[in-house]
């Protein structure tokens, strides 16, 4: 086999600009053929590294060496910050830079829509890349630069066989294909390779979300009670809410770390006890009057102040917004200010089809953390888009990007059409217990009820029947359910009701059709192996026809692209196809 050479240039081993060929040569890669052409798959990969200085800053003040307000010149770097090129199969873009072939194990990726019945969004993937050392060629790089946490950038192309030529042709760079962007946790050494593990966007969602702590020093700080306690967060609108008594002499409690206005407030579930005084500057400049409350809100927060001492639990109803004054409404636009206000993320992780008003799920909703412990970005995403049947998935640039999943049906944009020609393997995968047999019911949560409080001596007496009715329960459900399914199979699956962010019961309607729509049916899932470079070009979500000798497949059948697998030793991706 022909092979593509890669320049590399050796300092000081040659005059300046003498090129030499690389000391580890370029491994054969599988050959697929589509039509008349032949082609062999690459992977490139790009890491950014920082390559510390040895200078030390220091301030040298020389009094009238130059006039006033004269321009300094630009002092030394502390570091530089490099891009390593490398590949598993050789290649040399069009601007002459080589990629040398050390990559000698590429990476394991796993990434999947969510496929159980409690319908929780996210979605986590890993890897690593293994790079070759024999001879020691890449010590210098390996010990004097520093990979943690900084761009790695995976991507993959096809050579083309010149049969005239009798070599391999590399393509323009412009036209690899993204597998994977994230970030490098840094090398792995051994005696003949370096190892670096991948961690994709989703790895901004591991970490606890920064917020305030009380210190326990008085007044909006706190009493001793609460300290070291997280403060509150409320985004979006919620119902019967237990806010954080942080001062128990003058009956001062906090709702949210920012903006956010009370709807109603319950003493003991009874609503018509306590009247509303106002909004003041300075919750202790005066106390309010008996029966009443009063509140302070900003940017910095929201607190209220209770003119007497309540006899029974307070709980109340509220709307909160971001502090920086946003005020989104719709559950997944309060997800996308949450990730990039409250969690940090940098904004060149959000992708550009996310916008900041979502038509995928217009639906009003909203969540409070109490700050009684830590929450991660992750454990938001799943309370937000808990019970959407909508998954934020890595994608292959780098971003995050959340994904619908809804029963396929004739009409849909049809991405590929998956016939024998191009599947290498198909095999039957098995769903979820609870998803198989079908379900013959759906229960979806909304206005989820933050504080449950049973009928006895802490209610109010004066509480009216629905609410407490209301209180005794976490949610409130719309159902859908199909008596033929239930009459159909001996155990049909019966999922317990599904939390959910919704405020709105014709929102959590429509959700529950769509869910029963998909699985109120009996579904089969399949692994279908594609050559590499066919599977990139689907994504997660997208629709295809799968046809193949197989039953049920035999005349061709919609689905919905479920998960993606792709493993460093094999040649092909499978990808998990919902019919």
């Amino acid at each position: 086999m022909a092979q593509s050479s890669v320049l590399m240039r050796a300092h000081g081993a040659r005059p300046h600009g003498a090129l030499v060929m690389p000391d580890v040569q370029p491994k054969p890669t599988k050959i697929v053929r589509f039509g008349q052409s032949a082609f062999s798959t690459f992977r490139t990969v790009e890491l950014d590294i920082v390559r510390p200085s040895m200078n030390s800053i220091q301030f040298l003040y020389g009094h009238g060496a130059s006039a006033h307000g004269a321009p300094m010149a630009p002092g030394f770097k502390l570091e530089d910050v490099n891009t390593l090129r490398f590949s598993d199969a050789g290649y040399v873009a069009e601007n002459a830079a080589p990629y040398p072939p050390y990559i000698s194990s590429a990476f394991d990726l796993d990434r999947s829509l969510t496929l159980t019945a409690d319908a929780l969004g996210g979605s986590l993937s890993a890897g690593s890349i293994t790079i070759s050392n024999l001879g020691g060629s890449l010590d210098a790089v390996l010990t004097s630069n520093i990979n943690d946490h900084l761009p790695v950038r995976i991507r993959a192309g096809q050579k083309k066989w010149d049969a005239a030529r009798r070599i391999w042709t590399d393509p323009v760079s412009s036209s690899l294909t993204p597998v994977f962007s994230g970030l490098g946790k840094g090398w792995t050494l051994d005696r003949t390779s370096a190892q670096i593990d991948l961690l994709d966007a989703t790895y901004w969602l591991t970490g606890a979300m920064p917020i305030a702590i009380y210190g326990g020093t008085g007044q909006l700080d706190g009493d001793t009670n609460v300290v070291g306690r997280s403060v509150p967060r409320l985004r979006g609108e919620v119902r019967n809410i237990t806010p954080t008594l942080i001062d128990s002499v003058n009956y001062v409690y906090q709702i949210s770390d920012g903006p956010a206005s009370i709807t109603a407030l319950y003493e003991g579930g009874y609503a018509g006890g306590i009247r509303y005084g106002g909004i003041v500057e300075d919750l202790y400049a005066a106390s309010p009057a008996p029966g009443t409350y009063t509140v302070q809100t900003g940017t910095n927060g929201t607190w209220m102040r209770l003119g007497t001492k309540p006899v029974y639990a307070i709980t109340l109803d509220a709307e909160g917004h971001f502090r920086s004054g946003a005020a989104p409404s719709n559950v997944l636009d309060i997800l996308r200010q949450f990730l990039l206000e409250d969690m940090l993320l940098p904004a060149a992780y959000i992708d550009p089809e996310w916008g900041e008003t979502s038509t995928m799920a217009p639906w009003p909703g909203g969540w409070f953390w109490d700050g009684s412990a830590s929450v991660t970005g992750k454990d938001a995403v799943t309370s937000l888009l808990s019970g959407l049947g909508i998954t934020l998935v890595p994608t292959r640039t780098g971003t995050l990007l959340p994904i619908r999943l809804l029963a396929p049906s004739i009409g849909d944009n049809v991405v590929a059409e998956l016939t024998p020609d191009v599947i290498t393997n198909l095999a039957g995968d098995a769903l979820d217990s609870s998803l198989d047999p079908p379900t013959w019911r759906w229960r979806i949560g909304y206005q989820h009820n933050f504080t449950v409080q049973s009928a006895g001596t802490g209610l109010h007496p004066q509480i009216t029947a629905a609410q407490q009715s209301f209180v005794a329960m976490q949610d409130r459900a719309a159902v859908w359910y199909s008596g033929s399914i239930k009459s159909a199979y001996r155990m049909p699956n019966d999922p317990d009701t599904v939390s959910t962010a919704l405020s709105r019961q014709d929102d959590a309607a429509l959700i529950a059709q769509r869910h029963g729509a998909l699985w109120g049916t009996q579904r089969r899932l399949w692994a279908v192996s594609l050559p590499q470079f066919y599977a990139w070009q689907i994504e997660l979500g997208d629709i295809v026809r799968l046809t193949a000798p197989a039953p049920g497949l035999e005349g061709g059948a919609l689905g919905v692209v479920m998960g993606e697998q792709i493993r460093a030793t094999d040649q092909t991706v499978t990808l998990q196809i919902l019919v």
